[in-house]
């Protein structure tokens, strides 16, 4: 699977079209997906999210990650067509209270969105575990949970990684 503008070999002068027919000579297949356009094209501080004038408005990676270094997460959801969601390795540096889990960052397995306060987000593993708000700074992450009830112990210690869905 490829995008429709997707280019390769020697200065990328192969195209969607002749990777179709390459696949289908050496009994592939191959599928090209259309381009996805971001139709809001936000900016940010006077900065627009188009990442080169080539883009043309289309959504692609740079501008992703773009709009998550900006910290809008609203954003990014329109972009992926869904919420971002922060993927974490829970390990024996995880504090854990009642109500609040703390990791370092070292513990983010993707790009988080800018340093700052998070307010409408989900804690998931697998399942949903609850609303919560995070606080991201230079050297943790805080994940507090807005039900203290909704968040035990065991669970916790149980599962390897912990998803925060933004937005």
């Amino acid at each position: 699977m490829t995008g429709e503008n997707y280019r390769f070999g020697y200065k990328a002068s192969g195209d969607a079209a002749e990777l179709v027919k390459l696949c289908e000579e050496f009994g592939l297949s191959a599928l090209i997906v259309r381009s996805v356009m971001d139709t809001a094209k936000r900016s940010h501080n006077g900065v627009s999210a188009a990442i080169n004038s080539s883009d043309k408005g289309q959504v692609s990676s740079s501008c992703v990650r773009h709009a998550l270094a900006m910290g809008d997460v609203e954003y990014v959801s329109e972009l992926l067509g869904r919420k971002h969601r922060l993927v974490l390795m829970v390990n024996q540096h995880c504090l854990h209270e009642k109500k609040n889990i703390v990791l370092p960052n070292s513990c983010m397995l993707n790009m988080p969105p800018a340093e700052g306060l998070y307010e409408n987000c989900d804690l998931v593993n697998g399942g949903y575990l609850g609303p919560c708000r995070v606080i991201i700074d230079s050297d943790t992450i805080i994940i507090e949970m807005k039900d203290e009830n909704s968040l035990s112990l065991n669970p916790i210690q149980e599962v390897r990684q912990l998803g925060i869905e933004f937005g």
